[in-house]
């Protein structure tokens, strides 16, 4: 029996535990079921925990039924995103998406999104005061809440505690200096080639942002009228990674592919550490291989920006898919399903009551790697609410893929994004 059938009898056994009170749309169960198109944005091992998990949903509540469509890749820019735009443009929306964090703004502001404080106001379940705080970052604009927390993690690092042994060290690195000496011992090189990278971090924007913070720099002013993310505070995090590469310590992937690719590198052996997300546990798992998280490290704090997506309802939606939908985001977020969802997938419970809940204690206590990024929620950062900060990171991910891949003057390549960035600003 393979890892991904057991996985999923895991799933369907765990599922079939979970109470479920039916809600008020169980009683239009004798009449067609309320629809509810649903896009998300989750393939592979998370996709089918996802699905599974709205099959489940479908089953208890004959009232509705929700459709998950895998639209791409929810991520930053990725093909969810630039289809939505297209859909919001012409008018024929979906009723529910999983919703990137750092895209709310730029949703929000042009009306795309509906409000939800009245619904968590009104709700047993999902009052602003039952979530985790940290996780509550970019679900708002203007004092409005448009997302709820769905699928939402904290970047993390994952090391190989036998590589680790097998070097002499002990602990995981607290200080981006202290990984840059770790990585060096454990990266191991034969017949002019590296078979083993002390470090492979994901290339992208999002852990750019750690390394900004936690050195005391600023993405964007407090007007958010301007990107400032070429200072040296802000530019020494690209500057030790690009150091790092040169020295052949440090490997990066490139392509749409690229944290597929670094997962792999990580389950194949083929490097010590790495930087991920949260919510690569459930992948990371299946590979088999032995791993240990801890907290990224730092360089003066510790500072991590909080990840993954939102649950957001479309304004445009009709006003039963809205009510449905709404029942659909309560019962995922519950501390039973938010539970299953984090132990399956990595991902952060979302509600206090799961965090604290017999089921999630006992599962820490043997699963302590679960708990890291939940202590690391204690450092979280929200990223700037602006609704042009899409465009923004898109800036800083073309400079940081000219820092690894092409070699490029850290400076020079931060400063020219930071004058693109602010162009972008300008132009609204």
């Amino acid at each position: 029996m393979t890892k991904k059938t057991l996985t999923l009898l895991a799933l369907g056994t765990a599922l079939s535990t979970i109470a479920v009170t039916a809600g008020p749309l169980t009683a239009m169960a004798a009449s067609a079921p309320v629809q509810v198109s649903f896009w998300e944005g989750m393939s592979g091992q998370l996709g089918q925990v996802l699905q599974s998990m709205v099959s489940k949903f479908n089953q208890t509540h004959p009232g509705i039924h929700v459709t998950a469509t895998y639209e791409g890749s929810y991520s930053g820019g990725g093909p969810m995103q630039e289809k939505l735009l297209a859909a919001v443009a012409s008018g024929k929306v979906p009723d529910l998406v999983q919703l990137e964090i750092h895209s709310m703004p730029l949703f929000s502001a042009n009306g795309a999104l509906e409000p939800l404080n009245t619904m968590m106001a009104a709700s047993a379940n999902d009052k602003k005061s039952d979530f985790l705080p940290g996780l509550l970052n970019n679900t708002s604009y203007q004092g409005k809440t448009y997302g709820i927390p769905f699928n939402r993690s904290v970047p993390v690092l994952y090391y190989n505690p036998v590589m680790f042994a097998k070097k002499g060290i002990k602990t995981a690195p607290r200080t981006w200096a202290q990984l840059e000496k770790d990585a060096k011992l454990l990266t191991v090189k034969g017949n002019g080639q590296t078979k083993i990278y002390g470090f492979e971090p994901v290339n992208q924007w999002w852990f750019f942002e750690s390394l900004v913070w936690s050195n005391g720099g600023h993405l964007m002013n407090k007007g958010l009228t301007q990107a400032t993310f070429a200072t040296p505070a802000a530019a020494a995090g690209m500057q030790l990674w690009q150091s790092m590469k040169n020295a052949g310590t440090l490997a990066a992937n490139s392509g749409p592919n690229e944290w597929t690719q670094t997962i792999e590198d990580f389950g194949h052996g083929r490097t010590a550490m790495y930087i991920g997300s949260a919510g690569d546990m459930g992948q990371i798992k299946q590979t088999g291989i032995p791993y240990k998280a801890a907290f990224v490290p730092m360089f003066k704090q510790f500072a991590v920006p909080t990840g993954g997506a939102n649950a957001a309802i479309m304004a445009k939606a009709p006003e039963a898919q809205k009510q449905a939908a709404w029942q659909f985001i309560e019962w995922f977020t519950q501390p039973a399903q938010t539970s299953l969802w984090s132990q399956l997938t990595g991902y952060m419970p979302v509600k206090k009551a799961a965090l604290t809940s017999p089921m999630m204690t006992a599962f820490y206590k043997s699963h302590p790697n679960h708990k890291v990024p939940v202590m690391e929620l204690s450092y979280a950062k929200q990223a700037p609410l602006s609704p042009s900060y899409l465009q923004v990171y898109q800036y800083i991910q073309n400079a940081m893929d000219s820092i690894m891949f092409s070699n490029q003057n850290v400076h020079q390549a931060l400063s020219g994004a930071v004058q693109s960035a602010n162009q972008a600003i300008a132009q609204g």
